[in-house]
């Protein structure tokens, strides 16, 4: 009885062998010139790639080796993305073979079939991978702005905790956070805390309340993204705003010569706030001893008003150029400008280009005396050429002329000795005998 063995699973997780695969770069071609291979069978049809497509081709089997090699969280999603770029490069390639001819030589009699390679255009490139590029430049961009969730949940945890224990203590009832607050109770809290912010705390319940802020400002960001976008833009972005550069400075190469050695474009950068040194001070820092309980209570609205604070810091700090240094800096530029101006090389410069200036001109003129003079011995030429023509001519018709009286000539000749001959036959006399006339 034969036994009965189960069907094997399917390599699934890697990538064809052949087709569709990068070669390493070959001595002989070109640098950053790479081959591709397009059929199953190794070097049946390959194309040579122009540097720019086959790096952008290469991170591409980078990128699906990485997902293949996730096994179990691989995403199929992605994989079908990168095969379909995939197929779509070799078929460009296999429609490119059609239209250039191979660098292979020719077959030789009896074979039907030769390894065929190709050269692609040094613009040859496929647009669908160059945007599937570009949009996952952009993806890294999305989810690094999204908050990571555990550290929120164990900030908020301890928060709610400390708060609930010190409460407890003092008699106060405090309600707890949740892990994802609403705008509803941000704004409460944004406004309560502005009656409370008259009192002056402690240094620790300051910094603490900074850190929390800190912690839960991202993810306060993220839940209210959709109805208002503008602030989740304008954080991660504005604390590196910078001034715009001043006007700059003209006659960059007389700086020396006019006093301007100093660099005078400079950037003015934007201080950071006061809230970001305390929460990177706070972040590296150990907790200290919980405070009292009054003060403890007070930490929720002080944490949401200084987290309404900290984003109008972060939109309205942005820092100009001053308009009195810009002005120095025009004013510099205005009386440099004269000095050059009122100095004896701006004589000399003018007086070189007005001396070149003539002579371009008077080898203009020279230029256009010679074509003239051309013109006129093309003129004279041809007004001879027409003479002789017409000489030639009139020496054609007059040698016909003579060649036509000539043959009358002689055919009249040719008549009256047949004339002579006859009569003479017919009165019976002998016809003499002519001497041989030498015309020589």
């Amino acid at each position: 009885m034969s036994k009965h063995y189960p069907p094997q699973s399917l390599d699934y997780l890697r990538s064809s062998p052949v087709r569709g695969q990068l070669e390493p770069h070959d001595p002989k071609t070109t640098r950053g010139w790479r081959y591709i291979q397009t059929t199953d069978t190794l070097n049946e049809l390959k194309v040579l790639l122009p540097p720019a497509t086959a790096s952008m081709y290469e991170q591409l089997l980078k990128f699906e080796n990485y997902e293949l090699s996730k096994k179990s969280a691989v995403s199929w999603e992605r994989i079908l993305e990168i095969r379909h770029l995939k197929d779509r490069m070799i078929r460009k390639c296999q429609k490119l073979s059609k239209a250039i001819p191979p660098t292979t030589r020719n077959l030789p009699r009896g074979e039907t079939f030769a390894f065929q390679t190709f050269i692609a255009p040094s613009d040859f490139r496929v647009k669908e991978m160059e945007k599937w590029f570009r949009e996952q430049q952009k993806r890294p961009v999305t989810l690094s702005r999204r908050p990571s969730a555990p550290v929120y949940s164990t900030t908020a945890a301890l928060g709610s905790a400390y708060c609930s224990s010190h409460c407890a203590a003092a008699g106060f009832s405090c309600p707890h956070h949740s892990q994802h607050p609403s705008p509803h109770q941000i704004h409460r809290s944004a406004t309560t805390s502005g009656a409370l912010g008259k009192q002056r705390s402690s240094p620790l319940v300051k910094s603490m309340a900074t850190h929390q802020s800190r912690l839960i400002q991202p993810e306060r960001i993220a839940s209210s993204s959709d109805n208002k976008p503008l602030v989740a833009s304008l954080t991660p972005a504005t604390a590196l705003i910078g001034s715009p550069p001043p006007l700059p400075v003209l006659l960059l190469g007389h700086r020396e010569e006019y006093g301007l050695e100093l660099p005078l474009i400079q950037m003015v950068e934007s201080p950071p706030s006061e809230p970001l040194n305390s929460w990177t001070q706070e972040q590296d820092s150990p907790p200290n001893p919980a405070p009292e309980s009054s003060s403890t209570c007070q930490l929720r609205h002080r944490r949401s008003c200084i987290k309404r604070a900290s984003i109008g810091d972060l939109v309205k700090t942005v820092s100009w150029a001053d308009n009195q240094e810009l002005d120095q800096q025009v004013s510099k530029y205005a009386s440099a400008a004269r000095s050059a101006q009122a100095s004896g090389k701006w004589g000399e410069v003018r007086t070189l280009y007005l001396e070149q200036i003539t002579s371009l001109e008077n080898l203009h003129i020279q230029v256009k005396e010679g074509l003239e003079h051309l013109r006129s011995e093309t003129d004279h030429l041809q007004r001879i050429d027409e003479s002789i023509r017409r000489q030639r001519e009139a020496l054609d018709a007059t040698f016909q002329e003579l060649e036509q009286k000539h043959t009358q000539f002689e055919e009249k000749v040719q008549e009256a000795l047949m004339e002579a001959d006859y009569v003479l036959n017919a009165s019976g006399v002998r016809k003499p005998e002519l001497p041989v006339i030498n015309e020589a």
